[in-house]
């Protein structure tokens, strides 16, 4: 298989990266010494995260970027930031909102209260959104985005309040 130029830049730069994380963490090579083989725990290490980002983005669906969001609700980027949506921080810092929170009108009625409840004091948002997508035994197995979106949002507030209780508690 033949790499483009921006994907063997983009392995150029994590190769690098990672060499500069072990050189931090292992600055004699001792510890790297002990494990298995570099095969392997390069293998371990790309599957780790390449394995869990990939579920994450089957779970959640697409995402968009804060342009994406600024295009679907026709805001600037600084209105973005002001409105209670749900926004997933990668690991590498990027910041991201799901598309299952919008729709052809705008966010998904009773959402931002849902986030307001659930804020990051309480849960993380990464759980917020692995919520909101999967089946809820309180709303008949419907997920609570599904409920949300069908303006149904008391059941859903009530929901999220109880669990925030039960996590707090």
């Amino acid at each position: 298989m033949t790499q483009t130029a921006a994907e063997s830049g983009a392995h150029d730069a994590l190769v690098a990266a990672f060499a500069r994380e072990l050189a931090l963490r292992d600055p004699d090579g001792s510890r790297s010494a002990a494990l298995r083989g570099a095969d392997v725990v390069v293998e371990q290490a790309v599957a780790r995260v390449l394995d869990a980002s990939t579920a994450w983005s089957e779970h959640l669906g697409p995402v968009y970027d804060v342009r994406g969001v600024q295009e679907i609700l026709g805001v600037t980027k600084q209105a973005v930031s002001k409105r209670r949506l749900l926004a997933l921080t990668s690991g590498s810092g990027r910041v991201v909102y799901p598309a299952f929170q919008f729709t052809a009108r705008g966010v998904v009625p009773g959402l931002p209260e849902v986030v307001a409840i659930l804020d990051e004091s309480v849960v993380s948002s990464w759980t917020v959104a692995s919520w909101l997508v999967s089946p809820a035994v309180d709303l008949d197995s419907a997920p609570p985005i599904e409920v949300l979106a069908s303006g149904e949002a008391g059941p859903v507030l009530a929901l999220a309040a109880a669990w925030a209780r039960a996590l707090a508690a």
